[in-house]
């Protein structure tokens, strides 16, 4: 290969780069406040002494987060005594001003007998409509399991 080529094919990435959109700060905003909750359930199961319980759910909030999410989740009471849920649903209304659809996951432990709840939740990336298209983001619920409680999320605006 002569020292031309070389050089041509050494240099074509950077060519290349002049052609990417120029880099966009991003920042991260926080959203807060409460929320109340629905549930149906749609089966119980016990197997090997373990309650496995599938619900629907309609979850309402206020705050930074404000709408409707609608979706399902299964917790599960161990036989020793300790509860988990994992489930997800999707979110109609507004984030931090934003307006759309947006599908968030969630998964975490509560007690049986008190039923104080600790949850972990994302939005999950590529499920964002409308002014939501492209958010991401984590949070943390705490409250009390089928009642409400309180959120906090850590929000990011792709665009």
């Amino acid at each position: 290969m002569t020292k031309t080529i070389r050089r041509i094919l050494y240099l074509l990435p950077a060519v290349f780069l002049l052609f990417l959109p120029a880099a966009q700060a991003v920042t991260s905003q926080t959203a807060t406040g409460t929320f109340t909750t629905t549930a149906t359930t749609i089966n119980v199961r016990v197997i090997n002494g373990n309650t496995i319980i599938t619900q629907s759910l309609t979850i309402n909030t206020i705050g930074d987060i404000s709408g409707t999410l609608s979706g399902t989740d299964v917790a599960v009471i161990t036989s020793t005594g300790s509860g988990f849920i994992a489930g997800s649903g999707t979110f109609t209304g507004t984030i931090l001003g934003r307006t759309g659809t947006v599908v968030i996951g969630f998964a975490g432990t509560f007690s049986p007998t008190t039923g104080q709840l600790n949850i972990n939740a994302a939005f999950l990336p590529g499920t964002g409509t409308g002014q939501l298209t492209g958010v991401r983001g984590t949070g943390t619920i705490q409250g009390i399991f089928n009642l409400g409680g309180t959120y906090t999320f850590s929000v990011i605006f792709h665009s």
